[in-house]
């Protein structure tokens, strides 16, 4: 029956360290074939195999009947009938596997076989000018305000992508044309496809040999795949002696739940924190964990507990987290430690830039020291901060007709925003920013969102600018906002006064018409400009490029530096794919 096989070149392709035991073929086959109907239709391990070309082999397959509910429908006794199949290729020092309606198997080999070095997997045919017609990339940010994964596809995307967006990515799918050939990669399974009528079972093995030492000579060609970033084991980034300097918690869907009143804080002893202690414990865990070896540090206070590493993720164990529970609902109860560790809603960077941890992955930017000085330009200390002490100045008066003088709403409305003709104050509910400021008077119109921050103190941890950075790229897409949005605005906000107080929203538009021919300004000039602005002056731009040319240089710099990079760089690229100027105020 063998010789009757007619298969798609669509195969997992690993490394195989030591050979297939016929016993672990035979365990393997009786563990995926549980629920199977009848006899077996092929059950063959460890077939010695010489094709027609003169290739030899060792496969073992396995295929039966199962039967199961239509996808299309549920609760019902219908069943159908399919066959399932697992094909085993032993080739010397590698292993292909072919299989439908079958997990996939590698779990029970883990002991054989390794995953082929992911850059000689990427750059497959690399030294053969490939054009790539589509890519699929997940977006390796530090901020869950960004697009997590995308595709493109064109002709040849071969010069098309930027190489600052490539940069944050790691491709997981792609589609490349080599020659008349047409493969499809999905590095993450080891999986190559190739576009091609169905083979029979010599055709097959001969192809699979010839794909097995492609991968095998594979050499980094390809300039297209060398722009993206590479996926790296937490363990191997470890192992080249480098350490977690800095830990970034994200509890706000927790910390959400609760003001809200859907969840609860309490101690061991089930007694519930109060405001006060809610408040201490959230603002606490907004400030970067300091690492350093087996000591955690938050804001100068020590940490009882310790990190701990896997060959892929990080672990924090600390026995304040573990003994505060959430009870959601007045039920569903679980720790803030068991939250943590089990969801890894955090961040963190190494002591050198070139590695970050987000979100259970590790990820490798070999562009990002290269960048520093293009970080740095979009940093404008031109504006005098001075004197600033506050955000906006609450509780506000009622007679108020402007932002309190030393408030950095009023500053950012007396410097940046003189120059604009329109300012919009859309601080509070459904803000899409705190000011939009529009200058649709000069040749080149342009649109500016501006978001600002403020600390007491200047700060240089991730803190206060992630939660700038997550409020603008959250709203990015607001940038190319359709007029019926703004006017939909308009009606329902910016034509009151702000809040109870008699600031007027809108300045330089004394109705919907002035506001309307302002926006056609800027919308019907291709050539316009559109702005992300961060306000944030407790950044010093001097002690940034102190730090900065430091990394540059290959020194290490303070941890806190290491994740502000990431997050700069992240705001950055996230512009410049939405063809958005990126711009952050701050002090000399």
């Amino acid at each position: 029956m063998i010789s009757d096989l007619s298969l798609s070149k669509n195969v997992q392709f690993y490394e195989l360290n030591k050979a297939l035991t016929k016993k672990s073929i035979e365990d393997t086959f009786k563990e995926i074939s549980k629920e199977r109907v009848g006899n077996y239709l092929l059950n063959e391990p460890k077939i010695n195999h010489t094709t027609a070309s003169g290739n030899q082999v060792i496969y073992s397959i396995v295929s039966y009947k199962i039967e199961a509910e239509p996808s299309f429908l549920a609760g019902t006794s219908v069943k159908e009938q399919k066959y399932a199949y697992l094909l085993l290729i032993e080739c010397d020092d590698a292993l292909a596997i072919l299989k439908k309606y079958v997990d996939s198997p590698d779990k029970h080999f883990s002991s054989f076989i390794d995953e082929f070095d992911y850059e000689k997997f990427c750059h497959f045919h690399g030294d053969k000018k490939p054009e790539y017609e589509r890519v699929t990339m997940k977006n390796m940010s530090i901020s869950n305000a960004v697009i997590r994964s995308r595709s493109l596809e064109a002709k040849s995307l071969n010069g098309i992508i930027s190489s600052n967006s490539s940069s944050r990515s790691i491709p997981s799918n792609f589609r490349m044309k080599v020659g008349e050939d047409s493969y499809t990669l999905t590095p993450s399974t080891s999986r190559v496809s190739h576009r091609d009528k169905k083979s029979a079972f010599d055709g097959l093995i001969d192809w699979v040999i010839e794909i097995k030492e492609e991968i095998k000579i594979t050499t980094n060609q390809s300039e297209f795949l060398s722009n993206f970033a590479s996926p790296i084991c937490l363990k191997d980034i470890i192992d080249l002696g480098h350490q977690v300097v800095a830990i970034l918690i994200d509890l706000t869907e927790i910390e959400t739940k609760v003001l809200n009143g859907v969840a609860v804080l309490s101690k061991a002893d089930g007694i519930q924190l109060n405001s006060l202690e809610i408040n201490r414990l959230f603002n606490q865990l907004k400030s970067p964990i300091l690492v350093d070896g087996n000591l955690m540090k938050v804001k100068g206070s020590t940490l009882a507990g310790k990190v701990s590493y896997s060959k892929n993720l990080i672990t924090i164990r600390n026995k304040l987290l573990d003994s505060i529970s959430v009870t959601e609902n007045g039920s569903d109860s679980y720790s803030i430690g068991g939250y943590i560790n089990k969801e890894k809603p955090f961040s963190a960077v190494f002591d050198s830039p070139n590695y970050s941890y987000y979100s259970k992955s590790c990820f490798e930017d070999k562009h990002l020291v290269n960048n520093i000085q293009s970080i740095l330009n979009i940093f404008d200390d031109s504006y005098n901060f001075n004197g600033i002490g506050s955000e906006k100045e609450k509780p506000h008066a009622a007679n108020l007709t402007r932002f309190p003088a030393n408030s950095l709403f009023r500053k950012v409305e007396d410097q940046y925003c003189v120059p604009h003709n329109i300012v919009i104050c859309d601080d509070m509910n459904d803000e899409w920013s705190d000011h939009i400021a529009i200058d649709s008077n000069s040749a080149i119109p342009s649109i500016s969102f501006i978001h600002s921050k403020f600390t007491k103190k200047d700060t240089y941890g991730a803190s206060a600018f992630h939660d700038v950075v997550a409020q603008a790229l959250k709203n990015i897409g607001r940038t190319q906002a359709e007029k019926q949005l703004f006017k939909n605005k308009y009606d329902n906000e910016w034509h009151k006064n702000y809040e109870s107080t008699n600031i007027s929203r809108v300045t330089g538009a004394q109705n919907w018409q002035d506001l309307e021919v302002a926006l056609d300004a800027v919308n019907q000039n291709p050539n316009s400009i559109k702005k992300i602005v961060l306000a944030t002056p407790f950044l010093s731009k001097a002690k940034l490029i102190r730090e900065l040319n430091k990394l540059a240089l290959g020194q290490k710099c303070k941890p806190h530096y290491v994740q502000l990079i990431w997050l700069i760089n992240t705001f950055i690229s996230s512009c410049k794919d939405f063809g958005v100027q990126a711009h952050i105020l701050c002090k000399p």
